[in-house]
């Protein structure tokens, strides 16, 4: 906001310089010009205006206090300056972001409900970083998890993630049962990485470790899927005594054991449909 003293008439005018449109929303709003969302996560404030909130939501409403930046004493160059700076200086929207903000359907809050319950254990035992958690890194987990029970080990990108949101986004009935799928298998990958072994505590490694107690809890057929991936790799794994300190020696020193180069390589192209189901195969040996 931008104050300056009008001398005609010895008043302060203030101006809205940035954050109009969100203004003019929350009062739009206050003013039932328009209704919540039938999709927001409160079930008894969807498809309301603002006459229709109960009570105790419309005093929360008009008495919540916004955060206001206010320029003072300073020219309007100044200000625009300022602007450009920062302008210049933002991160641009993550795919997990911009899906945040795209989609308002039943899927997008199931992840959010998630992320809810999971995002700080996966903090505290070395997954994600603090930074990771607030640029949404844990939601693409969640969904990837998804996506794998339903499609076995593909490739996965981004337009494959945004057909899941899509997919989901005006109905989702077996939202509870899904969220028992990624809750049996994060709790239990949890307890499997919180030794300390941060080659376990990787995202993508993480994920393998959920999607294989998931696999053993609800036989959902993903260890056939991946030996039909890698048959070769299955071959040599039956063949051969493997343990997990092995594999994670493998990792740091791989010149040392090339036995394990095909699990090695497929830690490098993280989200490759083969290189999944390698990194499933081997580490379902051991774990």
């Amino acid at each position: 906001m931008y104050s300056k003293v009008d001398l005609k008439t010895r008043s302060t005018i203030k101006e809205i310089v940035d954050g109009q449109q969100r203004s003019h929303a929350l009062q739009s709003f206050y003013n039932k010009k328009f209704k919540l969302s039938s999709k927001i996560e409160t079930e008894e404030l969807r498809g309301k205006n603002y006459n229709q909130l109960p009570e105790e939501y419309q005093s929360n409403f008009i008495s919540y206090s916004l955060p206001i930046d206010e320029f003072r004493g300073v020219q309007p160059a100044q200000i625009q300056e300022s602007f450009r700076r920062m302008n210049a200086s933002n991160v641009p929207l993550n795919d997990e972001e911009q899906r945040n903000a795209k989609f308002q359907g039943p899927f997008k809050w199931f992840i959010q409900r998630v992320a809810l319950r999971f995002s700080e254990p996966l903090r505290a035992v070395g997954v994600f970083s603090r930074r990771d958690i607030i640029r949404m890194s844990d939601n693409k987990l969640y969904a990837e998890i998804i996506h794998t029970v339903q499609n076995g080990f593909v490739t996965t990108k981004s337009p494959q993630i945004d057909s899941l949101y899509k997919r989901f986004n005006t109905s989702f009935q077996e939202e509870d049962y899904f969220y028992s799928i990624l809750e049996v298998g994060i709790e239990r990958a949890i307890e499997e990485v919180a030794n300390g072994e941060r080659e376990l505590q990787r995202g993508y490694m993480f994920q393998t470790l959920a999607l294989i107690f998931i696999d053993r809890h609800f036989n959902f057929g993903l260890r056939e899927k991946a030996v039909e991936a890698a048959p070769e790799v299955a071959s040599m794994l039956s063949s051969s005594t493997m343990d997990l300190a092995i594999l994670i020696d493998g990792l740091r020193d791989p010149d040392s054991h090339p036995s394990l180069s095909e699990f090695v390589d497929a830690t490098k192209g993280t989200n490759v449909g083969r290189a999944k189901a390698v990194r499933f195969l081997f580490l379902d040996a051991v774990v």
